[in-house]
């Protein structure tokens, strides 16, 4: 549940938010022609996109650029609650903020990454404080002092030690890409995530990805994964000392008699079993 939400507009668009979230709570986010970033004041989350599961701290934060993704405020210990603040990075205000200053500010390149995580920085700490000041004196706010402060979070990422990451991330992140769905199929074969989450991540109706899926597997969905599922546990037990819940889980099943069912159904034995011969 959102149990409060603040935010600053920019021709009728959301350019600033501050968001307390009570845990648990999932939210599906789709950025069709925006970048987004986003920090995470306190609690934890999880970040899924195309292509990268992610865990985020508190004090940390996420360049996401145009896509698909899901994300969890996880409860853990005794953090109820997550406050989040997120800054949307729109390509028709950053061409105007910069105009000549970054020549080739949009390229195109298929291949860069969805996310890019940020480690702990104290100027990124002390920019979110900023804000905290004008969500609590919004007379304040004026659409020039937006782009300003949308500027400044620019210009102190570029001074951060993933200085060239960040440059690189930023030249392609108004680049709309589909990821493929054999590209999104392999990043998350041993996640617990759907099938209905799957077809979302890469922009299809579940019955639009089933049926490109069956086309490019010669499969279903929920039997391809399986049996990848049940190979790569097959491999762990063989080249490694991991216990069978530990690779159960490692190989995204939800539960331990679940596994060992579906295994014994594959291999005629349980993964116990398997290992002792």
């Amino acid at each position: 549940m959102i149990i409060d939400r603040k935010h600053f507009d920019i021709n009728n668009k959301c350019a600033i938010e501050k968001l307390i979230i009570k845990t648990p709570l999932r939210l599906g986010s789709v950025f069709q022609d925006e970048a987004c970033f986003t920090y995470l004041k306190e609690g934890e989350m999880s970040l899924t996109s195309p292509t990268d599961n992610l865990s985020i701290q508190a004090e940390e934060s996420v360049l996401l650029r145009c896509g698909n993704y899901f994300s969890n405020a996880i409860q853990k210990h005794s953090a109820k609650t997550c406050e989040v603040y997120a800054v949307h990075l729109y390509p028709d205000i950053l061409k105007e903020l910069y105009k000549n200053e970054f020549p080739n500010f949009i390229k195109s390149d298929s291949h860069k990454p969805y996310i890019r995580k940020i480690e702990k920085q104290g100027v990124i700490t002390h920019f979110i404080q900023s804000l905290d000041f004008y969500f609590e004196n919004p007379n304040l706010v004026t659409d020039d002092l937006l782009k300003l402060k949308i500027k400044e979070l620019i210009l102190l990422l570029l001074q951060t030690d993933n200085a060239e990451n960040i440059i690189t991330l930023i030249s392609h992140l108004f680049n709309p890409r589909q990821a493929g769905l054999f590209e999104v199929v392999e990043a998350h074969l041993y996640s617990s995530i759907s099938i209905v989450d799957l077809a979302r991540l890469t922009g299809r109706s579940l019955s639009t990805f089933k049926r490109d899926f069956e086309t490019q597997f010669c499969d279903t969905p929920a039997n391809y994964i399986k049996e990848k599922k049940l190979e790569k546990a097959l491999e762990l037990l063989q080249l490694t000392d991991l216990s069978v819940s530990e690779i159960c889980f490692e190989v995204g099943f939800q539960d331990t008699s679940h596994f060992t069912k579906t295994f014994k159904q594959k291999y005629n034995q349980t993964p116990s079993e398997y290992r002792k011969k």
